[in-house]
């Protein structure tokens, strides 16, 4: 649940930062990706992780995030996720995002807008929005802040039910992320936005 949400939002907000044909560089204490689920009386679960793969060609980006990481501060409730995602079956989650769909920062010109990417978890395949925010700062590092909500009933994951109590199958999921790369060249998506 809060590994499916995280891992989309992660992707999602990489690939607004990525740039061309780039090697991309995070550094894994500056990115934080938190799953947050929660329930009645007050309830809040939050799942979190930093570990994310990029794959890329001419038309798209493609991440990817494994599951076992992904860490909610309680060692059997982790266990639990994991069954539940069944992260042996489906070590990862994959977003792939086509480049047209992004436009990337330029200096002193920050971008906020809503991407779609076609979101794989759990064996199943979705189209999900993410709404993210990316800015180039000084030395070429892109802070890029990325937040969406996914329904684990999509991706065919059990809603979690304890002693009667469930959380809510909507599962919130915000990323931030500081991104360097190198080599881009521009490209240009429908419309005349540049995308670097």
């Amino acid at each position: 649940m809060n590994t499916r949400n995280m891992l989309t939002g992660f992707f999602l907000v990489l690939a607004v930062l990525t740039e061309g044909a780039i090697a991309l560089s995070s550094t894994k204490g500056n990115n934080s990706v938190t799953v947050l689920a929660r329930g009645p009386a007050g309830l809040r679960i939050e799942g979190k992780g930093s570990e994310v793969s990029l794959e890329e060609d001419d038309s798209a980006l493609t991440f990817k995030v494994p599951l076992a990481p992904i860490e909610t501060g309680i060692s059997l409730r982790d266990v639990h996720l994991h069954q539940m995602l069944e992260a042996d079956k489906y070590p990862a989650a994959t977003l792939r995002i086509s480049r047209s769909q992004l436009t990337f920062p330029r200096e002193r010109e920050p971008v906020e807008q809503t991407a779609e990417g076609g979101l794989t978890l759990h064996g199943q395949s979705r189209t999900v929005k993410v709404h993210y925010r990316a800015e180039l700062g000084a030395g070429g590092v892109t802070m890029v802040r990325g937040s969406f909500q996914l329904d684990m009933r999509d991706f065919d994951i059990k809603v979690p039910s304890y002693l009667g109590v469930s959380v809510a199958p909507k599962v919130e999921v915000s990323v931030e992320l500081a991104l360097t790369g190198a080599g881009a060249r521009p490209q240009h998506a429908e419309g005349g936005n540049e995308v670097r």
